[in-house]
């Protein structure tokens, strides 16, 4: 990057005038030495009272971050920052320094630790970003040493084995570098150094995305214990947090599921269950945000009774009340209870999203059989027929199938089947489907699923569950388009079929359906209907215009009331960005007074509209220009 691209507008836009004008007289003095690019940072030292260390970070989208060394905190740049961006605008090159990964490339295996060794003496803070490194490391090569065979035998045995004890993992290092980028993240967001949303989002997600390294890696306790440290952390900045979204909440959830997620890897003995729930039901009373997932899953873990008998396909255990203990419900809330020391814990959540999780792991760790038993009695009913297709096992997948209880099951299954080469089951399965429609829901539905079976249908040549696709479709969103193609299809029939469309559309109203619907009654001669879509406040401009000239012969009276009230309405609010639309409808008062063969009484409301409103130069150019 050896040229500056930036301009002054920005400058000023991200610092006081103050700021700017101290920052143009600190550039003019050549007090901005040691200018110099590495990577996308620019860095300078600037000369003041004392010399001042400026580093600003640029990304494709501009300037992502601003520092100085200097006391400032008076709201946007200092002037040191504006003194170096001014500068490096005047240059046309500036030097180019190596990365960090040219410059360690030069180093010895010793040569490396005495740098680290001075760094850490010199800034103290960067021993525990060292840590957090030396942690992942290491977990990535323990890891790496056990034989694909072990790993995988190990996590077979996983739901039977009984659990090691965990070792302490200081988690104090990740929870100082966390403070350190939160810090700095709420500084960027107050002085617009940044563009996102708010402070928080982008830098907890970022944080959860690393811990999947260790996840990956097999260290999946490591994990939980480094998003655990993550929620303790946000514990510092509820306030904060409240006042940039609302709701602790609204942070939180995705952090849930992600230590729940760590939490089902990992083998917990029953002491260390019971421990982390009581730290983690304080951890969120502090939050003052529910961290449902996690305690649900420490709590259950994977020896819950009935979550056993469900996984090897046996009934409910005797003697276990199904109605407690159940775990898998789908997307309803149940209790789970753990018992410490005589205490009962109480815990409410959603299971369906636990299940997934679960199900998520049984299919890493190959537990076919298993999966299919917990999605089978969890009613995830896609999963289960997906896990059917992977294994092979077509007859079992098509005969379940048949089971299909809604459209947005039958769309999804449908697709699998098509994926697996079952593209007659698959076109069955999706016709079926759009039997299932539920009159009340249609509103959430999309026209997505219609036309794809009519695609498939298409392929196969099957033309009465095309033509039936494409009926719905239209329904769903009715087009010009499909309304051509379901008259292709029905040939003799089209007559009958028209009617019935014709009528369905007369019952809709609103926006989304106006263009299909002006287009349609025109093309079929539906003047006066076409005229009521018009009429309408949320017909489009196009769409009312199109109308206007199409009727124009047949009602030039409508013609001339509508456009000199729609051109009337817009000149009295007098924003001249609109004048050209007014100046359309009004070509239409002529239009329709030129069918009536009424020229005299145009030029009569032409003259008096010019009288009334010759102040307006811009309208009374258009006028002149348009010759109206």
């Amino acid at each position: 990057m050896p040229a500056l691209k930036i301009s002054e507008s920005v400058i000023r836009q991200n610092a006081s005038d103050k700021s700017f004008q101290r920052g143009k007289e600190y550039a003019r003095s050549q007090s901005v030495q040691d200018l110099f690019w590495r990577d996308q940072t620019l860095q300078a030292t600037v000369a003041g009272s004392t010399y001042y260390r400026v580093s600003i970070g640029f990304s494709d989208r501009g300037i992502q971050s601003a520092q100085c060394s200097c006391p400032y905190d008076f709201g946007g740049w200092c002037k040191h920052i504006v003194a170096v961006l001014l500068v490096g605008m005047e240059q046309p090159k500036i030097e180019e320094r190596p990365s960090l990964v040219q410059m360690l490339e030069k180093l010895d295996l010793e040569q490396t630790r005495k740098l680290l060794h001075n760094l850490t003496i010199q800034s103290p803070d960067l021993v525990d970003l060292i840590d957090i490194q030396i942690q992942l490391l290491n977990s990535i090569k323990e890891n790496k040493s056990k034989s694909a065979k072990a790993a995988k035998a190990s996590s077979k045995s996983k739901a039977s084995k009984t659990a090691t004890k965990h070792p302490e993992i200081d988690r104090s290092p990740f929870r100082r570098q966390l403070a350190y980028t939160l810090r700095k993240s709420l500084s960027d967001y107050e002085y617009s150094y940044s563009d996102e949303d708010d402070p928080f989002t982008d830098v907890i997600y970022e944080e959860i995305e690393k811990t999947k390294v260790f996840l990956e890696t097999g260290d999946s306790f490591r994990a939980f214990v480094m998003l655990y440290a993550i929620a303790e952390e946000l514990c510092n900045y509820t306030e904060e947090i409240e006042n940039y979204l609302g709701d602790v909440e609204n942070l939180t959830d995705h952090l849930d599921l992600a230590m729940a997620e760590a939490i089902l890897w990992t083998d917990f003995s029953v002491k260390e269950r019971q421990k982390w729930v009581t730290e983690i039901e304080g951890t969120q009373d502090t939050l003052c945000a529910q961290l449902d997932f996690s305690l649900a899953a420490l709590i259950q873990g994977w020896d819950d009774p009935y979550l056993q008998a469900v996984l090897q396909g046996k009934a409910k255990p005797e003697n276990l009340d199904h109605d407690s203990a159940k775990i898998s419900t789908q997307f309803k809330r149940k209790r789970t209870t753990i018992h410490k020391g005589g205490n009962i814990y109480t815990h409410e959540t959603n299971q369906y999203q636990l299940v997934s999780i679960r199900l998520r792991i049984l299919q890493a760790q190959e537990r076919f059989d298993e999966y299919l038993n917990l999605a089978k009695d969890a009613g995830t009913f896609t999963n289960y027929i997906n896990m059917l297709l992977q294994l092979g096992r077509h007859d079992e997948a098509i005969a379940e199938s048949e089971n299909v209880q809604d459209e947005h099951q039958a769309f999804e299954i449908a697709q699998q089947l098509l994926e697996h080469g079952l593209e007659k089951q698959a076109l069955y399965i999706a016709h079926k489907g759009l039997q299932l429609q539920d009159e009340d829901a249609k509103r959430y539905r999309t026209v997505e699923f219609a036309e794809w079976t009519a695609g498939l249908a298409e392929s196969l040549g099957e033309t009465e569950i095309l033509l039936n696709a494409k009926i719905i479709a239209f329904k769903l969103k009715p087009s010009l388009a499909t309304y051509h193609q379901i008259r292709d299809l029905t040939k003799n029939k089209w007559k009958k079929t028209k009617d019935i469309l014709i009528k369905y559309l007369l019952q809709l109203d609103s926006f989304d359906t106006a263009e299909a619907k002006v287009n349609i009654f025109l093309e079929e001669g539906l003047f006066d209907e076409a005229i009521a879509i018009a009429n309408t406040n949320y017909c489009p401009y196009h769409n009312r215009l199109q109308v206007m000239q199409a009727v124009i012969k047949n009602n030039p009276q409508w013609v001339i009331t509508k456009a000199q009230s729609l051109a009337e309405d817009i000149i009295a609010r007098g924003k001249s960005d609109d004048y050209e639309q007014a100046i359309t409808w009004l070509e239409q008062v002529r239009n329709g007074y030129q069918t009536l063969k009424k020229e005299k009484e145009w030029l009569s409301y032409r003259n008096q509209l010019v009288e009334v409103n010759v102040r307006k130069r811009k309208l009374m150019e258009l006028v002149k220009r348009k010759g109206l």
